[in-house]
């Protein structure tokens, strides 16, 4: 029997989305259902018994052309979740620095709980216990000039402190972006970003390129490694 993943997000879900269209004939164990809008769309959603609804006609519209013909998520029909982006940053763990722990787990909380992506965590963890995992907005392309560089650990300490001291408390998990993606310890590969494309929703903006000038949003490759590592955890 196919597992069901429920995927939700914003744009960056579009690398996700394309690389998953071309490599679903190796993983037929599983059947991705993706439910997403640009910028903050999915901040209109509600929670209404076990489903998550669209306030507005627009939305509605957008995640039925994303999900292929769903217009609201029935949270019961899914084994697992998957919520990409809106707005969720990773924290990093600055070598050499110090701060009080109480003063870490408040910025922490701050980083999260503020998001689109910790709104809808709470309202499906609302209805059921089941696994929902979490992926932060991709780390920028670097920037001619910017010539910051962390150690690995300060990014891999980040993610395990906001596991510790938010998501294992919930039954949630933040996954950190594949290695092999990673430069200088804080920043996406720039191969990984060339070509991306704006997330189709059935407009008239589908499929354009983003700009040249544009660091945050990557291409099929990065969605195949990225969602190759998500689906190796399982």
């Amino acid at each position: 029997m196919k597992k069901n993943i429920c995927v939700l997000g914003n744009s960056h879900v579009g690398a996700l989305k394309r690389a998953w269209d071309l490599m679903t004939e190796w993983h037929q164990e599983y059947n991705l259902v993706f439910f997403t809008a640009r910028s903050n769309g999915l901040g209109g959603l509600i929670l209404i018994d076990n489903k998550l609804v669209p306030k507005t006609d627009r939305l509605k519209r957008t995640i039925t052309y994303t999900s292929g013909g769903k217009s609201e998520i029935d949270i019961v029909e899914y084994d697992l979740f998957l919520i990409y982006g809106l707005q969720m940053e990773v924290f990093f763990v600055e070598p050499g620095k110090f701060f009080s722990s109480a003063v870490i787990k408040q910025t922490v909380l701050d980083s999260v709980k503020g998001t689109t992506s910790w709104k809808i965590m709470e309202m499906i963890r609302s209805v059921t216990n089941k696994k929902i995992y979490v992926g932060h907005n991709p780390l920028p392309i670097q920037k001619k000039g910017d010539d910051r560089s962390y150690p690995p650990e300060s990014y891999l300490s980040g993610i395990n402190l906001m596991n510790d001291e938010v998501y294992d408390k919930c039954n949630a998990e933040l996954i950190a972006q594949p290695a092999d993606t990673i430069v200088n310890g804080c920043f996406t590969e720039r191969e990984l970003s060339k070509g991306s494309k704006r997330l189709p929703v059935g407009d008239a903006m589908d499929e354009e390129a983003h700009p040249d000038h544009d660091i945050r949003h990557m291409n099929e490759e990065f969605g195949k490694k990225w969602l190759s590592c998500f689906l190796s955890r399982d």
